[in-house]
């Protein structure tokens, strides 16, 4: 449902923002990082639930949401190549399709390529010909992430050059796709670079240990199939 997502998300950033800064900085900077973080979720969850009407949260809480997710275990993993790949314990017997998005509470896995009855095979996001449309929390502003082909470093490209942002941003899931849920923490923001005068690069460190991983979910978008056949039909 949309409201439970929000809020769920709404602690994901929170629990990842400061699993970062226990890594990069002193007790200090992380309180004062802590304090920082709260209350920008804070303000963002506020303002959106004063857009949400009554009825809006009851008919969220009442019907089937815009996504839901299938529960799924990781049987291999590589993480050593360019192009990396995840198998899964879950298949079209589960309701597994291509193209279905894999996430966990720490940022996105990849994308399902190939489905048997019990097994899936996902491209990993450690591919660099992956990308997912990625924001900067704080100003919405979107563009591509792609991964840089070194441990969990990932680049956002595009960015406008006046655009606001700084390090340590946390950047999160822009949602302007059918495969991946908006809001869904990505990382934080370690390098700014200009590019050509016109765009900036932002360097990110990803949340997502893919060393570390076994248990994922895969993403189903109850909307995915309706939008697809529109694309198509205007295409």
């Amino acid at each position: 449902m949309a409201v439970t997502r929000s809020v769920q998300s709404f602690f994901w950033k929170q629990g990842e923002s400061v699993r970062y800064f226990l890594n990069y900085k002193n007790e200090n900077q992380l309180l004062e990082a802590e304090n920082r973080l709260l209350k920008e979720r804070i303000s963002i969850l506020m303002k959106y639930l004063d857009d949400v009407s009554t009825e809006e949260v009851i008919a969220g809480t009442s019907g089937k949401g815009d996504y839901t997710f299938i529960p799924a275990t990781i049987v291999k993993n590589s993480i050593n190549k360019q192009h990396n790949y995840i198998i899964l314990n879950v298949g079209s017997n589960n309701g597994v399709e291509e193209g279905m998005g894999v996430i966990t509470s720490w940022g996105i896995v990849g994308i399902v390529e190939a489905v048997s009855p019990r097994i899936s095979y996902v491209s990993s996001f450690l591919n660099t010909s992956q990308s997912v449309s990625a924001k900067i929390v704080s100003n919405n502003v979107f563009g591509p992430m792609v991964w840089t082909g070194v441990g969990n470093k990932a680049v956002v490209r595009e960015i406008p050059i006046h655009t606001e942002v700084y390090l340590g941003d946390t950047i999160s899931t822009s949602g302007y796709s059918a495969i991946f849920p908006p809001d869904i923490p990505i990382g934080i923001v370690t390098s700014i670079d200009e590019i050509n005068g016109v765009a900036l690069e932002l360097g990110v460190e990803m949340f997502q240990n893919f060393r570390a991983l076994r248990l994922v979910d895969v993403v189903i978008n109850n909307y995915g199939k309706e939008i697809k056949m529109i694309e198509d039909e205007r295409e």
